[in-house]
């Protein structure tokens, strides 16, 4: 369906008694990656988004290929970071504001760890893995971070998270009839616990299973905002 019939679509079904309905709509033709089109799917090179947002780099790790290429948004509100990769003997670079962005392709195979230059405590890692790599051989974890989550899909899901999951847990995200989900409610819960509970559910509870409308990708990227408090905004 053409994005603007989808959109006249959309104005009318997110009412009332439709929400599920608009977002199986919606999502069934939202993409997940920046691509080149003139190449096999195997080929393509991907452009991955890391958003830095209270304090973090969101995700953390991210597994990509060779030729790939990374962006990094800041997207505080004052704070000021950088990305250093430290270990390769670059020099610190320059500050990223609220609103900047930092990109760098990966040509090599290997592990990258870098931080935030003024913040040594907030710790990232890029994995590079082989453009032709046997798919058989891949594992599904990084798979899955090969599919990094566009700016349009993360709006997508942060609705999601208010009103549907708000729906239950308060629209911002304190408790009601589920339980609180502010950060300090859930540090005891991993973000592979989180996962577990948006994707499959908690039997004999008002908590439902998303694994319908939402991937795993999806998923990873919904505990970690909320548990680094990006749903807050």
């Amino acid at each position: 369906m053409p994005c603007s019939v989808k959109s006249i679509f959309l104005q009318f079904l997110v009412k009332p008694g439709f929400p599920l309905l608009a977002m199986l709509l919606w999502f069934s033709g939202t993409g997940i990656t920046y691509a080149t089109n003139d190449q096999n799917a195997s080929e393509k090179i991907v452009t991955h988004e890391v958003i830095l947002q209270k304090m973090r780099f969101i995700p953390e790790v991210l597994t990509i290929r060779e030729g790939d290429k990374v962006r990094w948004i800041n997207r505080e509100k004052r704070q000021y970071h950088n990305v250093w990769f430290e270990a390769l003997g670059e020099d610190e670079p320059d500050y990223l504001f609220p609103g900047d962005q930092y990109e760098k392709y990966f040509y090599q195979q290997g592990e990258y760890a870098y931080r935030c230059g003024p913040h040594p405590l907030m710790l990232g890692k890029i994995i590079v893995e082989p453009r032709h790599a046997d798919p058989n051989q891949q594992s599904s974890s990084a798979a899955s971070h090969q599919k990094n989550l566009s700016e349009a899909r993360q709006e997508e899901l942060l609705y999601l998270l208010k009103q549907d999951c708000g729906s239950c847990h308060g629209m911002r995200l304190m408790g009601g009839l589920g339980p609180s989900l502010l950060p300090a409610d859930i540090a005891a819960a991993t973000v592979e616990d989180l996962m577990s509970v948006i994707l499959e559910g908690r039997p004999g509870t008002a908590m439902p299973p998303w694994k319908a409308l939402i991937n795993e990708v999806d998923a990873r990227w919904l505990s970690q905002t909320l548990k680094s408090g990006g749903a807050l905004e």
